[in-house]
């Protein structure tokens, strides 16, 4: 199979980001893609800013399945926010703002465009952006001029269509699946509301209200039924290659908790945190940090959890699954209140389990029961699609360096 070696400053043109201005954030208008936007392949409209559309600004728009390059992050300790992350833009984020400490590369006709995508996700191009950054401890910086000399061994282009078309096919089956976890999502969350927060429940016309609450529910803290525990204080020296998967903060994203870049410790180390296990169902919400009050959900047994990461345990059998916790967290008006008690101000938000045990909601057994019994299908469904998701991610994962380095012939 034929490849030719070629350096990637050759082979594109490109637009860097544009140092927008906080202040000038808005709710509407077109999304600004952010480093912090970042997921380990695509880009996230989770936690999005906006601008008003400004024809000064359109140099700096982004279109779909244009691969975007961050030139600062961390270090390879922590792969969420490395330095040098590829991703490709999606459907969502088409027509959106490209922001500073990022850079679209666009390939010259004779270069397939998702094969230079698939290309730069190789570890190849990885290792030499952590290689050669530059920066403090906590954040590594690197240049266009350094990602522009990365060369790599390149197919024919006949050659590179037939390796994208056999990569995409793993992904398009993952955009699928992500795209029903977000139905199913939306459908548990839709009849969250229509019932606990509307009120209209099965037979809610035949009851009486009094204050704008039904007869019958009442105030409860969240710790007359839930416990949240945070995780155990793992020592810095316990971390290894492999051994017991541990849960940190990084690990929680919007809904599902990423297996992919787990950090471990010892089976000895791990015997002393025995307590500290969870499985496949938990929700778990991040007590500290950017993403603070983010819950997910556990698609595996036997993992650990560490400090600033709760873990809900449930007191009451009425709460006897996921649904109704998770569908609760995912309110904005509780990400409001933890925002609220975390000192949001602060350089590091933080709120306690205790804090969050506090929290009033309005409640009634019977319907929390009803509901919780008519979404389980629905949650279950959505582990699926994750564990599916994650066997897809392998399956993409072995191919590509495979595809990439000759090995296998297409």
């Amino acid at each position: 199979m034929e490849r030719r070696e070629v350096k990637l400053g050759d082979i594109i043109t490109y637009n860097k980001g544009y140092a927008f201005k906080s202040n000038e954030y808005t709710n509407t208008g077109k999304m600004v893609v952010r480093v912090t936007d970042f997921t380990l392949d695509s880009i996230s409209d989770n936690d999005s800013v906006y601008l008003e559309p400004n024809d000064k600004y359109k140099k700096f728009i982004i279109n779909t399945n244009d691969i975007l390059i961050q030139t600062v992050g961390s270090w390879a300790n922590n792969p969420n926010s490395i330095v040098g992350k590829v991703v490709r833009v999606p459907d969502k984020c088409n027509k959106a703002y490209l922001n500073q400490n990022i850079v679209r590369i666009i390939p010259n006709r004779d270069f397939n465009n998702t094969y230079l995508y698939y290309a730069l996700k190789a570890n190849q191009f990885s290792t030499y952006c952590v290689l050669r950054g530059q920066g403090a401890a906590n954040q590594a910086s690197i240049t266009l001029d350094t990602i522009f000399k990365f060369k790599f061994r390149a197919h024919l282009l006949s050659e590179q269509k037939r390796i994208a078309d056999i990569l995409s096919s793993y992904d398009n089956l993952i955009e699928n699946n992500n795209k029903r976890i977000k139905l199913l999502e939306q459908m548990a969350e839709n009849l969250y509301k229509e019932w606990f927060v509307r009120f209209r429940f099965p037979g809610y016309e035949d009851v009486e209200f009094e204050n704008g609450i039904p007869k019958g529910w009442e105030e409860v803290r969240l710790g007359e039924f839930i416990n949240l525990a945070s995780g155990y204080a793992f020592k810095s020296d316990w971390w290894t290659d492999q051994g017991v998967p541990v849960i940190k903060i990084k690990d929680i994203q919007n809904g599902k908790i990423d297996l992919t870049n787990l950090d471990y410790v010892s089976e000895d180390n791990a015997q002393k945190a025995k307590n500290f296990y969870v499985g496949k169902g938990d929700i778990l919400i991040a007590l500290t940090g950017a993403t603070i009050g983010k819950v997910g959900i556990v698609t595996h047994d036997n993992v650990l959890v560490n400090q600033r990461v709760g873990k809900f345990f449930i007191k009451k059998p009425s709460i006897k699954n996921i649904g109704y916790i998770y569908s609760l967290f995912k309110q904005n008006w509780i990400q409001e209140l933890i925002v609220m008690y975390s000192g949001s101000n602060a350089a590091q938000p933080n709120i306690s389990p205790f804090d969050i045990e506090k929290f009033k909601i309005i409640y009634n057994k019977v319907y929390v029961d009803k509901f919780n019994v008519i979404v389980y299908p629905i949650y279950d469904s959505i582990i699926k699609l994750y564990e599916k998701n994650e066997l897809l991610e392998k399956q993409r994962d072995l191919l590509l360096p495979r595809l990439m380095s000759g090995k296998l012939e297409v």
